[in-house]
């Protein structure tokens, strides 16, 4: 049996019917570790417990939530190098980028969270001279947490922060292929003495588990990040209880270069921000537009810095880039490659399977660049989540603008130039939630991060991302002896 339990009233359990699951290692398909399978009866003893805690939770002082998400974050500090080996076991993450990014910043996001509550504050508002009209905020309730793969530990943390310090209780499902560092967290929660039944975790397929937090009419709200198409069957399940959903989905995200933009930046940003976490993040640049005055020259120096990025063993600290977080991953960028070469795209660099024996039995993709003629065409409208990649030249920052917003996505995109008033002009007319300008995938706790069409609508992160856990609630209090009403004097009590 696993040694890995799930977390339910402040115990850690054994699903309700023993169920378990394999979590793989992408790198070289060994079984990673076992881990709980739970069913809809887990869901609603998790559901149960979070109800039974909440109003306790709620009427905690919130400088009491603040203290233990503090000592939450000095706990997974102490276990950084435990948590650093699961997280490159389960999603293949080299250690390198495990332990200077993910572990870091999940203590940070936690004490960020918990300094930012205790500053929150509510409105007064001038509405009559005869009231005094105020805002509170006030929690949801029990709010449903389901995270992804891509950063198992970091997203789980950014949405489990703010949903405690706003008075809610949680049952989160990290993803089933990369569960260990959630369920390492729930370890850390009893330690930390967060309360039981503030949080509980459950693990298991979505299409089981996953619905069966959405569908359940204890819980409150439901905070998503997946797929897109995922995201529409959770706004389908929610939509008969009109329940409220804060979904952050896919992204299909352009980076512009102009002519006057600096190369060796330019090259830089494009390399790190293309092909970080094997590109398996959402606001990774996957269509790049380039001008024709610096195309051949950018394109030139790109591909000669993507073929510099060491791809290997995750545990090597060497290593830059991993394989992608499961076999069917590699699958399905593997059919993409092979479309995009139908379409007529020219490969820049890879676009074939990797011949080291190594990479060739794991879920090993090699950094791809296609030069490509068409927007329309699906390497350059699909989210293809992997290292691939597609260049296109253009002739004004204008038509780079206008193939940016061809698309269905609107998370992020960025553009590099000298000319930082054009820069902001064209940042106006993009239709996205997130733009840099000479830069591309800067986050940090105190920035809001969320898209826009069906890139989804939510912001985690930053002051914002409070809202996203607790409702304002309208208070009057009339002061005058009489109510102000529209029939003047026309009843009067006898």
């Amino acid at each position: 049996m696993s040694d890995y339990k799930i977390l339910i009233n402040g115990r850690l359990v054994l699903p309700v019917l023993g169920g378990t699951m394999e979590v793989i290692n992408p790198a070289d398909n060994s079984v990673a570790a076992v881990v709980p399978r739970c069913t809809a009866e887990d869901v609603e003893l998790a559901v149960s417990a979070a109800r039974g805690a909440a109003w306790q939770w709620k009427n905690t002082y919130i400088g009491e939530r603040a203290e233990l998400l503090f000592r939450l974050a000095d706990i997974v500090r102490e276990h950084s190098e435990e948590l650093v080996a699961l997280e490159t076991a389960q999603y293949g993450g080299p250690v390198s980028k495990t332990r200077n990014f993910d572990i870091k910043f999940v203590p940070g996001e936690l004490e960020f969270i918990a300094g930012l509550g205790r500053a929150t504050t509510g409105l007064t508002i001038s509405a009559d001279p005869n009231a005094r009209v105020m805002t509170v905020r006030e929690p949801l309730g029990v709010v449903g947490l389901i995270s992804p793969w891509n950063f198992p530990l970091v997203t789980a943390v950014s949405k489990l922060a703010p949903a405690l310090i706003m008075g809610n209780t949680v049952v989160m499902k990290p993803a089933s292929c990369a569960p260990l560092t959630v369920l390492k967290l729930g370890e850390y929660i009893i330690e930390a003495g967060i309360p039981a039944g503030v949080v509980n975790i459950v693990t298991g397929p979505g299409g089981e588990v996953g619905e069966a937090i959405v569908t359940h009419p204890g819980v409150d709200k439901i905070n998503f990040t997946g797929d897109s198409s995922v995201g529409k069957r959770i706004l389908s399940l929610a939509a008969p209880r009109v329940m409220p959903i804060a979904a952050e989905l896919g992204g299909k995200n352009a980076m512009i270069v102009l002519d006057d933009a600096n190369i060796d930046a330019a090259v830089e940003g494009a390399t790190h921000a293309a092909f970080f976490n094997s590109g398996q993040n959402c606001g990774s640049p996957s269509r790049f537009y380039v001008q024709a005055g610096i195309y051949d020259e950018f394109v030139s120096r790109f591909i000669r810095a993507a073929s510099k990025i060491v791809v290997g063993d995750p545990t090597d600290e060497n290593t830059m880039m991993g394989p992608l977080a499961y076999m069917k991953c590699r699958e399905t960028a593997e059919a993409y490659i092979e479309g995009a070469k139908r379409d007529g795209c020219r490969a820049l660099l890879g676009g074939t399977p990797p011949s080291d024996p190594y990479l060739a039995r794991g879920a090993f993709v090699l950094p791809t660049i296609f030069e490509v003629y068409d927007n329309k065409i699906e390497l350059m409208q699909e989210e293809i989540f992997a290292p691939v990649v597609g260049v296109m030249k253009i002739s004004t920052p204008e038509e780079a603008v206008e193939l940016a917003n061809e698309s269905r996505y609107g998370l992020s995109a960025s553009i590099w130039t000298s000319d930082y008033r054009l820069g902001m002009l064209l940042i106006e007319r993009l239709k996205v939630g997130t733009a840099w300008i000479n830069q591309h995938l800067a986050i940090v706790p105190e920035t809001p991060w969320g898209g826009q069409k069906e890139s989804g609508w939510t912001k985690e992160n930053s002051v914002l991302v409070l809202d996203e856990y607790c409702y304002h609630k309208h208070i009057w209090i009339h002061m005058s002896e009489t109510p102000h009403t529209f029939w003047e004097d026309r009843i009067r009590l006898d």
